[in-house]
């Protein structure tokens, strides 16, 4: 007999560790190969774990446990002539097909996504600057909670970790920050309470996760967002005449994100700098078109799928792409592959009725497009005032890689784009 470990997938090229949601099998069941036996989610997507073999499951780690990607979760007996999946508990190559390494952790020589080490774990020669060697060992969670609750690189030394070799997980700094806050609470400010009438819900991973990344997006770049006015009118008249028949013939909706989506595949083209991220102090042009969409779940969180190839796909064909992943968003059925990757992004905030926005920048990405709700409004047109549908085009991108100038030019082509959209542009002429 022989134990075989179950371990914390990747889900994900940044996610550092992932939350044990629900065992499908209990210590004692018997397991088959590829058979799923746990469900764990990332800030990203949820995920089915499949066993690697045949046998009894020994050990699990309880529910709600976070663990960092790599570590086990459970433990499997099995015999040696048992059967043993040759499938790695990882996603795709093609989910990081592509992916440009951190920089700052390329040195270390170990996993990209290593938690923090105690100083008996680091390798030898950094025991002398411990302070240094824990700052070069964080992982980009740790150090961004770390730097966010003001828990200095000393504090973090005397933390005891709870990971596999010492190691300072997010829990182990979140009970920190607790303990810290309940022993000594800032000058001049009462310690907070919770009122009888008041409710507690803890946050989510995949809330905690947004939170940090939504930070260290205003953190790393210069936002500034720009807007355009856009006349709607012929577009919501084409849609009007053939959204019946588009769903009768393709069985999904006729949306006008998918609108946005196409048009801005055609356009990001023709602006490269836009279609791109920041790597150190390097500028990487992305060479596909891969243009994620933020779903808003029902549970409030936010996820965001990948079209990926956009500027290859026809309009219906974007149109089935965009309801599949969305159909999976909110089952929580999306995989790793299906939200990695994504070189621009698009909000359609207006599906809740908001005019305008201002939306963050979904790091490494420099830019961002929100869609504002379509309304009707009086607008003079060749000196007549009439009424239109009209809409806003938010586009907040990152003044450290896009002027004013781009920003500008690259709103007006969607602009320009979308109000002289036909048919046969989008090849629905047949429809009509």
């Amino acid at each position: 007999m022989k134990i075989v470990e179950v371990h914390m997938p990747q889900m994900g090229q940044s996610a550092a560790e992932g939350t044990i949601v629900k065992w499908h099998k209990q210590v004692g069941d018997t397991v088959k190969v590829d058979e799923v036996v746990v469900e764990v989610e990332s800030d990203k997507v949820n995920f089915e774990v499949e066993s690697p073999c045949a046998g009894r499951l020994t050990h699990c780690l309880a529910a709600g446990t976070t663990v960092p990607v790599g570590e086990a979760i459970a433990t499997i007996e099995t015999s040696a002539t048992e059967q043993l999946s040759p499938a790695p508990l990882t996603p795709p190559q093609s989910a990081t097909a592509g992916a440009v390494p951190n920089p700052d952790r390329a040195h270390m020589g170990q996993p990209q996504d290593q938690e923090l080490v105690s100083t008996a774990a680091m390798p030898a020669g950094l025991e002398g600057n411990a302070s240094d060697a824990m700052h070069d060992w964080l992982s980009p969670g740790v150090m961004r909670l770390a730097l966010l609750n003001k828990v200095t690189i000393e504090e973090l030394g005397e933390i005891k970790g709870s990971g596999r070799s010492g190691r300072v997980t997010r829990d182990d700094v979140l009970k920190y920050i607790g303990r810290r806050s309940d022993a000594a609470p800032s000058p001049g400010r009462a310690q907070s309470r919770v009122s009888d009438t008041d409710t507690v819900v803890p946050m989510t991973t995949m809330r905690k996760t947004i939170a940090d990344h939504m930070t260290q997006s205003i953190r790393t770049s210069a936002h500034v967002t720009m807007v355009h006015a856009v006349d709607m009118t012929h577009m919501v008249a084409l849609r009007e005449r053939i959204k019946d028949a588009f769903l009768k013939r393709h069985g999904v909706r006729m949306s006008y994100t998918t609108v946005f989506t196409y048009v801005t595949s055609r356009v990001l083209p023709e602006f490269p700098a836009i279609n791109a991220s920041v790597v150190g102090t390097n500028i990487v042009l992305r060479r596909d078109v891969h243009i994620g969409c933020a779903v808003a779940l029902p549970d409030e969180s936010l996820v965001v799928p990948v079209v990926k190839d956009a500027n290859r796909k026809s309009f219906t064909e974007i149109s089935l792409d965009l309801a599949r992943l969305i159909d999976l968003a909110r089952q929580k059925a999306l995989s790793p592959s299906d939200v990695n990757g994504g070189t621009f992004t698009i909000s359609n905030f207006g599906a809740f009725g908001s005019v305008i926005g201002t939306p963050l920048i979904n790091q490494p990405q420099v830019a961002i497009l929100g869609m504002g709700a379509i309304y009707k409004a009086p607008v003079v047109v060749e000196d007549k005032i009439c009424v239109r549908d009209m809409t806003y085009l938010s586009f907040s991108f990152d003044h450290r890689v896009i002027d004013g100038a781009m920003g500008g030019r690259f709103l007006k082509r969607l602009q320009e784009s979308v109000e002289a959209l036909k048919e046969e542009d989008l090849d629905v002429a047949q429809l009509t």
